[in-house]
């Protein structure tokens, strides 16, 4: 069978200035604005300190999680514009030539459609047909077996499309500065953005669809085994700041202690730890370091 062999994927927009669903762009409708949105966002978006900050999470976050796969048949595109400096585009594909799932795309386009088709029109001609694609940001870390799990589901459905994929559970991380704190969170969340799944037809992508909405067009798989992610949410995240005052969050977060947070990391991303100590102090350590570069940049635009 086929499919057996078949990669599923990814697909991480890194620093992508163009159309996408943050909000920063959701307002830019014409092309005008989106290329007004885009040459206006363009000094912010690489700006030193957030490019260390972003770098910082890709290398200790979303890297790791990805050469940890238990299931190794995947590709992950990477995504950027080619407006970003150069200084950084080398970086990027220094770091990402180490792993030769990950691939680099540098695109002059201005929306994540336009930018990522190509390649997978690509992909899935040389497949016969549609492949799964998953997305995943640049600051969200996968479970070890996460393409594991995916490629798994898809392999017994065969031919079957368009279908969904969510896994639900997971480890959400806050770290904002009026807090003073750092808190860890299992959260339940269907068709969040960490690694939801869409297999179409079609010239459609799994960004040409609202994430939270698919399992409401299409039939949908929400897999509640195990944890599939980390969500880390600190100061100068794009998503609103949450806490347990939020009524949707005490609905769908649960605090999380240490002891049974360090259970869970040994299980599903025990990649994060190098081997010596706890799993849970290799992740706040990580965590804080995040939040004070933040915190630091803060600092300075304020002065």
């Amino acid at each position: 069978m086929t499919f057996l062999l078949e990669p599923a994927v990814g697909i991480c927009r890194f620093s992508f200035c163009g159309k996408g669903d943050w909000r920063s762009s959701r307002a830019a409708k014409t092309d005008g604005d989106i290329i007004e949105m885009r040459t206006r966002t363009a000094e912010h978006l690489y700006a030193p300190d957030r490019m260390a900050l972003r770098f910082f999470l890709f290398e200790n976050f979303l890297l790791p999680s990805l050469k940890a796969q238990t299931d190794k048949n995947f590709i992950c595109l990477i995504l950027t514009s080619d407006i970003m400096p150069d200084i950084y585009q080398k970086r990027l594909k220094k770091l990402c030539a180490r792993d030769p799932r990950l691939e680099v795309l540098i695109s002059r386009e201005v929306t994540v459609h336009e930018a990522i088709w190509p390649r997978l029109a690509a992909l899935n001609e040389a497949a016969g047909h549609p492949l799964v694609q998953f997305r995943i940001d640049d600051d969200d870390c996968l479970s070890h077996d996460y393409v594991q799990e995916l490629r798994g589901y898809m392999t017994r459905l065969g031919d079957r499309l368009p279908i969904s994929y969510s896994r639900s559970n997971g480890l959400v991380i806050t770290n904002y500065a009026a807090d003073n704190e750092i808190c860890v969170y299992q959260a339940h969340l269907p068709f969040n953005s960490m690694g939801t799944a869409i297999r179409v037809h079609g010239e459609r992508t799994i960004f040409s669809f609202g994430h939270n909405a698919l399992h409401k067009r299409f039939p949908a798989i929400v897999d509640n085994s195990g944890l599939g992610y980390i969500s880390i949410k600190i100061d100068g995240h794009d998503s609103e700041p949450i806490s347990m005052a939020m009524p949707h969050i005490r609905s769908s977060h649960i605090p999380a202690g240490r002891d049974e947070t360090e259970v869970m990391l040994s299980k599903w991303f025990g990649f994060l730890s190098s081997g010596r100590g706890s799993h849970y102090d290799a992740l706040v350590g990580k965590i804080a370091a995040a939040a004070t570069l933040t915190h630091q940049n803060q600092d300075l635009t304020a002065t």
